[in-house]
């Protein structure tokens, strides 16, 4: 019986990112066996340790990582044994009889090797994207004979486990499927990258309280004055003139002028018609300018100023010269490691294998072509191959590259 862990959009939020992930590792497996391959079509399911079934696969094979940085906890792989067998068969470039194939130390260790590149690639494209770094543990490879026994070794009671089954198909060889196994802590912190499967309860509840927006206050009352029923009433002149002249009077006794201010006061015309006021105007007080005491003028005199040298840093910039020579003295006396590489080549485990005294191994550079120098594993230069007092050398023909 599936567990309700995840909502629909954070199962598909797993199912993306472990199909990026592991669809990155699809092309490190194709190098290694020089065929296409695919990794697709992820399948996730919330599983406990007793609905968990995959008898279908038996027997399967078993490889555990384990994160070590950037993420904790453990991820199974399941495999079918028969594709299992189809990948060592590629890989040693021989066909093994199904009575003959077991899972002894070199077809383990050559699983693993796969299972390390898988991983390694997915790790790199979990990096990028939870944008932190991601570093896994040497992968650890069981036999798996019966789900029972799995289920009691690697799941735990009452903890449902995440279960993505992912489509494997290899060019010419092998279509199949295999199962990817982690625990609920280690999906839900790949999906707290992208702000998913973080809510508890407590967050739940809080998203069902209805949120109260705040009242916006009414600046309207503080900024306008409350209208009378006298401001919609038109002013006479009369009334206009004695608002006036108070005006002036209480700002001249409150501001001490420097000077006598002559007003020169224009004989009264006949009063015009009422002069309709705005609301406003009946408590707008108008600013009459103020003058404030002048400072006496100060003549500015140019100021004189003496620069002279600091011995003091003159002398410690000489000793940081000096103490910088010394360091570069020490640095070019750093020995460096240098090699020569006449060649390369790329042979199977097969051939590998087969090596033993007298067996002649071809590489890739003709008799006579320069060779590579390479310094603390860096190629610098290249160069031909002399005899020198009966010991081989090099005479650097080419500079690739300044140390």
């Amino acid at each position: 019986m599936e567990e309700k862990v995840f909502n629909s959009l954070e199962m598909d939020a797993i199912g993306e990112i472990l199909n990026i992930s592991l669809g990155a590792s699809a092309t490190a497996v194709s190098t290694m066996l020089d065929r296409r391959v695919d990794i697709t079509v992820p399948n996730v399911m919330i599983s406990s340790k007793e609905s968990f079934e995959f008898s279908y696969m038996e027997p399967a094979v078993g490889v555990e990582i384990t994160y070590v940085s950037g993420l904790s906890g453990n991820n199974i792989m399941l495999l079918k044994r028969h594709d299992v067998k189809i990948i060592v068969e590629i890989l040693m470039g021989m066909e093994i009889p199904d009575d003959e194939f077991e899972l002894n130390e070199i077809n383990l260790s050559a699983i693993c090797e796969v299972m390390n590149q898988m991983m390694g690639a997915s790790s790199t494209a979990l990096a990028e994207l939870l944008g932190e770094p991601v570093n896994i543990s040497t992968p650890n490879s069981f036999e798996i004979n019966t789900v029972a026994e799995f289920s009691e070794k690697y799941l735990l009671e009452n903890e449902p486990m995440v279960v993505v089954r992912f489509s494997l198909k290899v060019e010419e060889a092998l279509e199949s499927e295999f199962l990817n196994i982690m625990t609920v802590d280690l999906a839900r912190k790949m999906l707290s990258c992208f702000g998913l499967g973080g809510e508890t309860e407590a967050d739940k509840a809080e998203e069902a309280t209805p949120v109260v927006e705040p009242q916006a206050m009414e600046f309207e009352r503080f900024m306008d004055p409350p209208q009378s029923e006298d401001s919609n009433r038109m002013m006479s002149q009369e009334e206009i003139e004695k608002l006036l002249s108070q005006s002036f009077q209480s700002d001249a006794d409150a501001d001490v002028q420097p000077e006598p201010v002559k007003v020169e006061v224009k004989p009264v015309q006949p009063a015009p018609p009422p002069v309709e006021i705005p609301p406003v105007a009946a408590n707008v007080v108008i600013p009459q300018p103020s003058f404030a005491p002048q400072a006496p003028a100060v003549s500015a005199q140019p100021k004189v100023i003496n620069v002279t040298p600091n011995a003091e840093l003159q002398n410690q910039g000489e000793g940081v010269s000096q103490e910088r020579a010394e360091n570069l003295g020490l640095i070019l006396g750093v020995p460096l490691e240098i090699s020569v590489e006449i060649g390369r080549t790329k042979k199977n485990v097969r051939e590998i294998l087969e090596y033993n005294k007298g067996s002649l191994i071809v590489l890739d550079k003709l008799a006579g072509e320069q060779v590579d120098i390479y310094v603390n594993g860096q190629c610098i230069a290249k160069g031909d191959v002399v005899v020198v007092d009966d010991n081989f050398g090099v005479r650097v023909t080419e500079v690739l590259r300044k140390i």
